[in-house]
């Protein structure tokens, strides 16, 4: 959890998005990151692949 609340803490873009997403739910922070993880764990193992794929290659463009 140290490496999710350090993402926050240093990425504009996913400290963002983690608000928005606790605002519109009213959820704390915590329990959205933790929402997310049971959709992901919810996704098929092709579609998980990708969105890995593509999150790290958001993260290799800078963009997270």
């Amino acid at each position: 959890m140290a490496r999710a609340s350090t993402a926050i803490g240093v990425s504009p873009i996913i400290k963002d998005i983690v608000q928005k997403q606790a605002l519109s739910t009213r959820l704390t922070l915590k329990e959205v990151i933790f929402m997310g993880m049971l959709a992901i764990e919810q996704l098929d193992e092709q579609s998980r692949q990708e969105l890995a794929d593509k999150v790290h290659k958001m993260q290799v463009d800078g963009e997270i």
